[in-house]
């Protein structure tokens, strides 16, 4: 069939070579992502079935193969008739050629931007390249979602695309609730006219009226729409409700619907600190944000000129996992208090806590809109130290055992989730918290002794439950390792006797391993005397 291309033998040793090096599997989710094609699609490539040209390219482009005419079959290198081809049909006509959009007035400034490049190129390739309608990107508070969208805006307003205007609508407010639908389809309808529809236009119109005049320019002309912080659309309070519309939010809902399910050639993209539940997923994306990596992490702080080593900073960025709004305030304090004097160090040395009172606010606003059971849990689960041992759906459950399963999964952890305050790791397959997220965690259950003692209690019962290897198979730290952790959980309850009976247990094969030391200050409690004295 025309159009289609499929990969050569030698393309595909080319390809399994690449992926291999980036620890991918063939059919990897991420693949599929970065590439915009359904694991069906790429199961096809590794078949070396005909797939569609611009498909096949993507697939290349996400493994970072520029070249892909050295993987599809028909191309050679020398050939460059084909490529002379496929690049004069690229160049654009001459009407094409300055087309482009005005920013918009509103469109938040971008300030030190670290270099987020795959996640702009997923992000533009989807609003471009793809038949999917809107991008959900979600993250928690000061993780960069604003700025990224601001900063793909600015960078797609400089190139060739489809869109010839774009609009940019924040539903935040003072008050902490989103404008009147009324007023944001009036300032949407005013930016994509170029001023020719006021609202005094509009005056006469009901919500109904003016959605069909919105989805008319939407038909009529390629236009890019955000909607900034949806969240302050949603419901709070309720772990079965998290996610959808609140109800004095009817006439968003059904603006979404309406803008979602009408066929035109616009692309639009929320950002939001939570999942947008009702969204329909046959044409919406969601992409979780998450901290920055290493690099770009010290990279922004070295834009702050502190004193520091290349460990420190990246020490720094670890502790906080790479969130850009975290690492740019503590950079900010670091640089400008006197006890610091721009010496990352010191902070290091005499801070043991993550939560400066900035930080800290944010994290609040995202604490206040759970319910009784959605606190209960995340506090709870807060004394597991997830960088130890993996978190599964039994040691959550231990936590809450006056809730049914499915109650806890379906209800208080999908809500969790939902506000991007639990998330699932697939490579680590297990449940994580973030660093900011846990520390909040353990100060909401450390304001209650008895609370805490019992959630180090429960952990203690779940990690002492864990299937171990026959003793006689034991052979290093990782074989006990849920014993160390139950060790550390009975401690942090206060009791002492089955603490000490674990060490008493597994006190002979620390010595043997010659770790003894390694795990008394990894937990930092006290232990049997004989542990104490083991000499390395």
């Amino acid at each position: 069939m025309a159009g289609l291309l499929r990969a050569s033998e030698e393309g595909l040793k080319i390809i399994d070579m690449v992926r291999r090096n980036l620890g991918w599997n063939k059919t990897e989710d991420t693949w599929c992502v970065a590439a915009l094609v359904s694991t069906a699609t790429l199961k096809r490539f590794w078949a070396k079935i005909g797939i569609r040209r611009e498909n096949f390219i993507n697939i290349c482009k996400a493994v970072e193969i520029e070249n892909w005419e050295y993987i599809a079959e028909g191309y050679k290198i020398k050939k460059t008739e084909p490529l002379l081809a496929a690049a004069i049909a690229d160049i654009p006509q001459d009407n094409q050629t300055d087309r482009t959009f005005p920013l918009p007035e509103n469109l938040p400034p971008v300030r030190n931007w670290v270099q987020r490049t795959k996640e702009l190129e997923i992000l533009k390739t989807t609003i471009i390249n793809s038949d999917i309608t809107a991008i959900s990107i979600v993250g928690l508070p000061g993780i960069g979602k604003t700025t990224l969208v601001s900063q793909l805006i600015r960078q797609i307003h400089t190139e060739t695309t489809p869109f010839t205007c774009a609009a940019w609508q924040s539903l935040e407010s003072a008050t902490g609730k989103a404008p009147p639908c009324d007023r944001t389809i009036d300032s949407l309808l005013f930016t994509l006219s170029n001023g020719d529809i006021t609202a005094a236009v509009n005056a006469q119109n009901d919500c109904g009226k003016k959605t069909e005049n919105l989805l008319k320019i939407l038909r009529e002309k390629p236009c890019l729409l955000v909607f900034d912080r949806a969240d302050t659309l949603l419901k709070a309070r309720e772990a079965k409700a998290a996610g959808y519309f609140a109800e004095d939010c009817a006439e968003y809902a059904w603006l979404f619907k309406q803008l979602l399910e009408t066929e035109h050639q616009s692309k639009i993209i929320f950002t939001s600190r939570e999942s947008l539940a009702e969204l329909p997923p046959t044409v919406t994306r969601e992409i979780q944000l998450n901290g920055l990596n290493r690099d770009s992490a010290v990279a922004l702080l070295q834009s702050f000129n502190l004193t520091a080593n290349a460990e420190e900073l990246a020490e720094m960025g670890d502790r906080y996992s790479g969130h850009p709004k975290a690492l740019h305030l503590v950079a900010a304090l670091i640089r400008d208090d006197t006890e610091f004097q721009g010496n990352v160090g010191i902070f290091l040395h005499q801070r043991d806590w993550l939560l400066i009172r900035d930080i800290e606010r944010a994290i609040d606003e995202m604490i206040a809109r759970l319910g009784d059971g959605e606190q209960t849990c995340l506090s709870r689960i807060s004394v597991y130290q997830t960088s130890e041992y993996p978190l599964s759906f039994a040691g959550i459950s231990a936590q809450m055992p006056e809730v049914s399963k499915y109650e806890l999964k379906e209800n208080i952890i999908q809500a969790l989730k939902r506000r991007q305050l639990l998330y699932y790791d697939r490579h680590l397959k297990s449940y994580q918290l973030h660093p900011l997220v846990r520390e909040k965690g353990e100060y909401l259950l450390n304001q209650n002794a008895e609370n805490l003692r019992t959630a180090h209690s429960q952990a203690y019962n779940y990690y002492i439950s864990i299937p171990l290897k026959p003793e006689s198979e034991w052979q290093e730290i990782e074989d006990i390792k849920p014993l160390i952790r139950a060790h550390y959980h009975a401690s942090q309850a206060g009791d002492l006797d089955a603490a000490n009976a674990i060490i008493s247990e597994v006190s002979e094969y620390l010595r043997q391993w010659n770790c003894a030391e390694l795990v008394c200050g990894n937990i930092e409690l006290p232990l049997l005397t004989e542990v104490k004295n083991i000499t390395l």
